[in-house]
């Protein structure tokens, strides 16, 4: 199962790095990882982080039928549906 870490997380980790490698005198001299680390935020900055209506997409589901029935979707059609938007999100799919 794959789990994501939150892109403001990242960028803070690379700051502390960026930090530690300008600030402290044995590591002053390492000039190629402070440039691998600044290469490496900015194409974290070109990420775009998409935020997602859950409580919207939780009525989507909810047809009137269901609502006249008063029957709610299994767990597994609620799972199932999440699972597709986040594959849509990922390959840039509108959501």
């Amino acid at each position: 199962m794959e789990q994501y870490i939150p892109k403001s997380a990242v960028v803070a980790e690379i700051d502390r790095l960026e930090n530690k490698l300008y600030y402290e005198p044995e590591n002053f001299k390492d000039v190629g990882a402070k440039m691998a680390l600044d290469s490496l935020k900015s194409s974290l900055e070109t990420i775009e982080v998409k935020e997602v209506d859950l409580e919207k997409e939780l009525d989507s589901m909810i047809t009137p039928e269901l609502k006249f029935h008063k029957a709610l979707p299994s767990l597994f059609d609620v799972a199932k549906h999440f699972f597709e938007l986040g594959l849509k999100a990922q390959k840039g799919e509108e959501v």
